[in-house]
């Protein structure tokens, strides 16, 4: 340990290394606290050359590598595993915008740029970057491309796959690889960065990203209904995907056990309706027409227009029960920090309860199948032990859910030892349901057996030997994604 701890002080890093036990702990232990691990030090690079020769180095001394943003990982992928010998490199230091470019509609970054700033000095230039999630104030850029993260807005603009354009990447061994590209069209063989994306920093280090932008939307309209069931719900979907061509950006499905836990964990709580609804559902649309943003001789714009006349349809075929469009944009910010808070208010709720875990579950389903997933998953989990409480939430546009089971708090696991077969069954009713087990958390430590259970057994194997092809040392986040 001694020998080592001279030769990465003679690394002659911009920021020294962290080497004293106490400082690690913000940096070993998971959002959720559910990982906690050891770390020889805590390494916090300015630039790619820095980067590179601390690979380097661990490749050279077979030393684990664990890549780490803004710490938010809710499946442990960015904490290193309990006594393991393990070098965490921060990216704290490199949180630089490179350039935003209005012509080409970009920004490149350095991967600690937090996302709420890029949104900031994006919008300064009259732009939009659609990515955005509840831990926009923490995560980075190069940790929502390492767990190709999808956010409320993937409904219209895809996540962080669909979102990039180029990566540079700093290998195993130190090799630095410029995929930097600003290019839409670039057609040269095997398209090499979306191997990195995902990849939960297995693979490499991403040292810099190139990401779409868009114009500033001209109007935004935020809308709050009570659909009653999930079937409603889809069918207004369908309805508003119908009528309108490219406004609907976000539809997100928040029922009542959504806000009894946003009521419980939250000051001066304001409620869209007199009481909780049943099922709500928070719409936006949004344009860059200046037809549609113009105010008519009624006072209204062609937008709201738009949105009260599918709100009329639906009502008419009594999809839903009650609506309320923002009026300004304070009334619209509250509405989305409620949903934007929906984790942290779910932790505050764990803490008070006596369930002792929760089994979080982020999936996704062919929307059509929602429905028939919640039932069996209801069933099946009250046939295994009683007394629980579903909390369910999430992104309807795309099919993703966030499902997450409070336990009667008996037995080890707060499940009268069942928590892990009821997720097998649950990750079982979702495969038959042709849906998947992960859709925008990734796989960390936590969701490795069901990736290798799950994942069809060719795949899984080409996984792996890509791995062992690009990491044949397994420095790079060992641990994480394969078993």
């Amino acid at each position: 340990m001694n020998d080592y701890k001279n030769e990465i002080n003679l690394l002659n890093l911009k920021s020294k290394p962290i080497f004293d036990i106490e400082d690690h702990l913000k940096y070993i232990k998971d959002w959720r606290e559910q990982y906690i691990g050891d770390a020889i030090a805590i390494l916090r690079p300015h630039n790619k050359y820095e980067v590179s020769k601390i690979l380097k180095f661990a490749n050279d001394n077979e030393i684990s590598i664990v890549p780490q943003g803004g710490n938010t990982s809710l499946c442990g992928g960015a904490t290193p595993l309990k006594n393991s010998y393990s070098l965490i490199i921060s990216t704290e230091k490199m949180n630089k915008i490179i350039s935003i470019d209005k012509e080409s509609l970009t920004i490149t970054s350095e991967p600690g740029a937090i996302l709420s700033i890029i949104h900031k000095e994006v919008e300064k230039k009259g732009l939009f970057f659609p990515l955005t999630l509840g831990a926009k104030g923490s995560c980075t850029i190069g940790g929502n491309l390492s767990t190709n993260a999808g956010g409320i807005n993937v409904l219209k603009y895809g996540n962080a796959r669909d979102l990039c354009l180029g990566l540079e990447i700093v290998l195993p061994n130190g090799d630095i690889m410029d995929l930097l590209k600003i290019l839409k069209k670039d057609n040269t063989g095997y398209d090499l960065k979306n191997i990195f994306i995902g990849a939960e920093g297995t693979l490499g280090i991403i040292t810099a990203a190139t990401m779409k932008l868009f114009p500033k939307p001209k109007l935004s309209v935020t809308c709050f209904v009570e659909a009653r069931t999930i079937k409603n719900a889809i069918m207004l979907l369908n309805i508003f995907q119908d009528e309108l061509k490219s406004e609907l950006e976000a539809f997100e499905l928040m029922p009542d056990v959504f806000w009894e836990v946003a009521a419980n964990n939250s000051d001066n709580l304001s409620l869209p309706f007199n009481k909780i609804p049943q099922m709500g559902v928070l719409l936006e649309l949004a344009s860059t027409s200046t037809n549609d943003s113009v105010l008519n001789n009624e006072g209204t714009t062609f937008l709201n227009e738009k949105l009260e006349h599918i709100l009329s349809k639906a009502l008419d075929k009594k999809l839903i029960d009650n609506a309320i469009i923002c009026k300004n944009e304070l009334e619209r910010n509250k509405l989305w920090e409620i949903r934007e808070n929906a984790a942290e208010n779910e932790k505050k709720e764990l803490s008070k309860s006596n369930a002792k875990k929760c089994l979080k579950h982020d999936i996704s389903l062919p929307i059509s199948n929602i429905e028939q997933f919640h039932k069996e998953a209801q069933k099946m989990i009250s046939n295994k032990i009683k007394n629980t409480r579903t909390i369910f939430f999430g992104h309807l546009g795309d099919g993703n859910l966030h499902y997450n089971i409070f336990g009667n708090g008996k037995g080890d696991d707060g499940f009268e030892n069942q928590s892990k077969i009821i997720t097998e069954n649950l990750y079982q009713i979702i495969e038959k349901l042709n849906g998947s087990f992960s859709a925008e958390h990734g796989i960390g430590q936590l969701k490795r057996n069901n990736l290798k259970h799950f994942k069809d057994p060719v795949a899984y194997d080409m996984m792996k030997n890509l791995k062992n092809m690009i990491d044949p040392k397994n420095t790079m986040n060992p641990g994480k994604i394969l078993i």
